[in-house]
């Protein structure tokens, strides 16, 4: 009895060893990972759904979790770009450097827009050179991220490949499926066009048609000033915007002043996972 419990014992710690270790910048990519991955993998997100994404202070504990991980998956369009890199280095852990087997970036999987043209000026704000990184809310722009996540989870893991790729096949079919009925309700809804707060709902708002009239923010990055604050307003009147987007991340003060002046409807709306990918774009 002793020696099959031991038995049992070294088969479960075996079977437990056996799970793929993956790391994500956000809680997007935790969900997507652990839709594919199920119980073959044990995933965890460096940032939490609430933190903007762009500005992250690498945090010792960071390093740690990548010290141990076998993948490390991010965002990539230089998203992270002024802190990944000091937590790849921390964590001395070199199969996750770029390049390597170890890491994976969703924005090479998918083409992007917003890409700048002519010369890059700090003046304009926090421009993104790669292109916009918000992709994640376009669902199609999802299902090409999902199955590229399989092919990668199957390279580090070929006994459970034809499952990661099973998995990745049945989501994009139900996102497919979901689309229809996203589509139909955002029709009903008679909004055409909308304010954000910054460029994070991009992807989203043109995958479902809907105009982008102005940004809350003069340019990424940058806080509005009163005086652009009192142009949005009479835009919001002239194009009869009936909707302000604000991120959840970003403060909500100028929104509430056009929103009182106007009579415009303002959302608060999350960007990244708080329970999984649909529920996200549900809200």
């Amino acid at each position: 009895m002793k020696i099959l419990i031991l038995g049992l014992l070294s088969a479960w710690a075996l079977n437990a060893q056996a799970e793929l270790k993956v790391v994500t910048t956000t809680t997007t990519l935790e969900n997507l990972v652990q839709e594919i991955g199920q119980d073959k993998v044990d995933v965890s997100s460096l940032t939490k759904s609430n933190q903007d994404p762009h500005f992250v202070e690498a945090k010792p504990s960071y390093m740690v979790k990548l010290r141990q991980a076998d993948l490390l998956v991010s965002v990539g369009l230089d998203l992270e770009v002024g802190w990944i890199g000091n937590v790849q280095r921390g964590a001395k852990n070199p199969t996750l450097l770029k390049g390597s087997k170890g890491f994976f970036a969703a924005g090479d999987h998918i083409e992007a827009i917003d890409i700048p043209e002519g010369k890059l000026d700090r003046a304009e704000g926090d421009v993104h050179p790669l292109g916009n990184p918000h992709f994640h809310l376009d669902p199609i722009k999802t299902i090409s991220v999902v199955e590229a996540l399989a092919i990668k989870l199957g390279e580090l893991d070929s006994a459970n490949a034809e499952f990661y790729q099973r998995r990745a096949a049945d989501y994009a079919k139900t996102l497919k499926e979901k689309m229809k009925d996203w589509e139909s309700r955002i029709t009903k809804s008679q909004v055409n066009n909308v304010i954000t707060y910054h460029k994070s709902l991009s992807y989203f708002l043109r995958r479902f048609d809907l105009d982008v009239v102005a940004s809350i923010e003069p340019k990424p990055g940058i806080p509005p000033t009163a005086k652009h604050i009192i142009s949005l307003i009479k835009l919001v009147k002239q194009k009869n915007v009936k909707c302000i987007l604000n991120e959840n991340y970003f403060e909500t003060t100028a929104g509430e002043r056009i929103k009182g002046v106007t009579q415009a409807s303002l959302q608060i709306v999350p960007v990244e996972v708080q329970t999984d990918y649909f529920d996200l774009i549900e809200s």
